[in-house]
């Protein structure tokens, strides 16, 4: 991802994680509002809040370089995730497992972040920007493992 700071590959990664994470938002969003957990709700409330504030920063980076927002996470696919997370119907035990499996190992939700800041020019802003952004997966993670593991005993 070589080029100037506002180049056209920084501006479409800042705009597909903007996505993403606003996608993430209202997911978990969805899974709120049926949690019957309050430890387990008080956490997601926090993961959303963080998905929702890092695509507000993205989008006002991305503004900032010259960009502007166009990708979206496929409606079907969003609606579907919507769906799922937020039935009361599927427990909240499937719900972690289906997250935790798509970050088997530790650094696994950070992994694609870095591969952009080890190619990224440096544009300090947008590397520091970047980097909380992985540093904030990462804790997402972690917590929603660890919860997982407690559930499970």
């Amino acid at each position: 991802m070589t080029g100037a700071p506002g180049s056209s590959l920084v501006l479409r990664f800042l705009d597909d994680l903007r996505a993403a994470e606003a996608a993430g938002a209202a997911v978990v969003d969805a899974w709120v509002a049926v949690c019957p957990l309050p430890s387990l709700r008080g956490g997601l409330r926090t993961i959303a809040e963080r998905e929702a504030g890092h695509a507000v920063l993205l989008e006002e980076r991305l503004r900032e370089l010259g960009g502007a927002c166009h990708a979206a996470v496929p409606e079907m696919m969003r609606a579907a995730a919507v769906a799922r997370f937020g039935s009361a119907a599927v427990p909240d035990e499937e719900k972690l497992a289906v997250v935790l499996a798509r970050y088997p190992e530790e650094g696994a939700v950070r992994r694609p972040i870095a591969h952009v800041l080890e190619r990224l020019d440096p544009d300090l802003e947008t590397r520091e920007l970047l980097g909380l952004v992985a540093d904030g997966e990462g804790a997402t993670v972690a917590w929603l493992r660890a919860y997982h593991a407690s559930l499970r005993g």
